[in-house]
């Protein structure tokens, strides 16, 4: 099914070279803090370790001409980092191709800004197949029913929620989804504000939440009862997110957790296209913070109310600004206070998962700022907890560049033995917010879409990723009425 230039248009699956990270190290003015949560023993096919500690995964790397910086927080959503690791390794991966030969690059940051939130989500989707069809093959046995398999799959079952800001010598490119909060903080003749006349992205309006009017009307025009998801939420948690990368047990159809069957993915309410936004760097703008809800949360309980956090969060940046690191000061600042005002009430909290990044932009040397404003910069080389690195992320390309090869020795083999794809039927029961049968009377009543539909089903078992990309690009040029939006 057609339903988005993004993922229509994603990009060539043409595997990545190491070698673009070489020009790629940690900026000097960005500053990042987070707070750890130990988890229980998980079963995961992607991570070495059985074991892992829950903790946001933050990314502040920058080319060394300063031509580009990727600044990135991600929020796990429960106690699987898969999600998240996958989330920050392919953002660093895919902005890391961006060339600045020409004005081209423009375009291509925001493309990739975009397609990198379903590019994520189909990587999780392979790795869940891969690892179905694993546990398949070691059972021996043909009784093995979504039902029992999803729930038991880590790629199938984590999420993350994504904020990635890409700055440019002039421009800064934003995408997200989920709960993570930003504030835009402007120098207005020695003031520091966090002020609407400038991109902000903490309001209600702003998250992927049932509250934001805009994501309730999108619900409703998918025929979504409201009322029920704000009794029960969206996902088995009873959240009230809306969007978020991966929770593909959520996300599709229980009868698609076998191997080979990327068919049965149902229009879920629960999305990750992100919302996109741009803007261009003006010399009063000072700092750009993202603050992960947790810890927003938490602030909310040491008696700020929401209108006053920009400026009790001002007044905190004034007092932390002249330490080795702004955002550590500002996060154990916070704590402190919940544990004061608390006094030991819903003591869980402390103990979550928290994240917060601040990136001081550096403008040209003829806009001078006051002394208390000049940044010490950031010449620890140890990373915090949860900090990605430029060899994690080569390590990640070259594993998932090798696990694609298998992937596709694996496709050719299946060829040669005349695999055959199963005969998918639709009578199981679909839970509960978009009607599948609504889709089966659209592709009934429009022959072109059908026919559409029909294509890109073949596509999926016969094509390798790329070939498939070309296919459905020819395949959209002969038919120009089958509109992406």
């Amino acid at each position: 099914m057609i339903n988005s230039a993004s993922a229509a248009s994603s990009p060539t699956s043409t595997p990545t070279n190491p070698n673009n990270l070489s020009s790629f190290v940690p900026c000097p003015h960005t500053f990042v803090a987070t707070r750890v949560k130990q988890n229980h023993i998980c079963d995961s096919s992607y991570s070495d370790n059985s074991q892992r500690r829950i903790v946001p995964r933050v990314c502040r790397l920058r080319t060394n001409d300063n031509s580009m910086a990727i600044y990135a927080l991600v929020d796990p959503m429960d106690t699987n980092m898969i999600a998240s690791d996958v989330c920050i390794n392919m953002l660093v991966e895919q902005l890391s191709k961006v060339s600045f030969e020409d004005e081209s690059y423009k375009k291509k940051i925001s493309d990739n800004m975009q397609q990198i939130f379903y590019e994520t989500e189909n990587r999780l989707l392979q790795m869940t197949f891969d690892h179905a069809e694993e546990k398949a093959t070691l059972t021996h046995s043909n009784d093995i029913t979504a039902e029992k398999c999803l729930p038991s799959l880590g790629e199938a079952q984590s999420g993350a929620f994504l904020f990635a800001a890409t700055v440019t010598q002039s421009y800064v490119y934003i995408a997200y989804v989920g709960t993570i909060r930003a504030f835009l903080i402007s120098n207005n003749n020695g003031e520091l504000r966090i002020g609407d006349n400038r991109p902000q992205y903490y309001h209600a309006g702003s998250l992927h939440t049932i509250d934001n009017e805009d994501e309730s009307l999108r619900l409703r025009n998918l025929n979504v009862n409201l009322e029920q998801v704000r009794n029960e939420g969206l996902d088995n948690n009873h959240s009230k997110f809306t969007r978020c990368i991966g929770k593909l047990s959520e996300k599709l159809l229980s009868s698609a957790a076998s191997a080979n069957d990327v068919n049965e993915a149902r229009c879920n309410a629960l999305i990750c296209e992100p919302r996109f936004d741009k803007f261009k760097l003006f010399p009063q703008d000072f700092a750009f913070v993202m603050m992960t809800d947790k810890l927003y949360k938490m602030y909310l309980k040491t008696g700020i109310s929401e209108q006053d956090i920009p400026t009790d969060f001002i007044g905190l940046l004034n007092e932390s600004i002249s330490t080795s690191n702004p955002a550590q000061r500002i996060l154990d600042k916070i704590e402190d206070r919940f544990q004061k005002t608390n006094d030991g009430i819903n003591e869980d909290i402390a103990l979550q998962d928290m994240g917060l990044l601040i990136h001081f932009f550096q403008h040209p040397k003829n806009i001078n700022q006051p002394p208390q404003f000049v940044i010490t910069p950031n010449t620890v080389r140890r990373t915090v907890d949860g900090e990605v690195t430029v060899d994690e992320v080569k390590n990640f390309i070259t594993k998932q560049n090798d696990i694609q090869q298998k992937r596709e020795r694996n496709r050719n083999s299946s060829r040669s033995d005349k695999h055959k794809r199963e005969n998918q039927t639709h009578s199981s029961t679909i839970e509960p917010f978009v009607r599948f049968d609504v889709y089966e009377k659209l592709l009934n009543d429009n022959d072109e879409l059908r026919q559409a539909n029909k294509f890109i089903t073949d596509l999926l078992y016969t094509q390798s990723t790329s070939a498939m990309d070309e296919e459905l690009t020819e395949f959209l040029k002969k038919n120009p009425s089958l509109k992406c939006d």
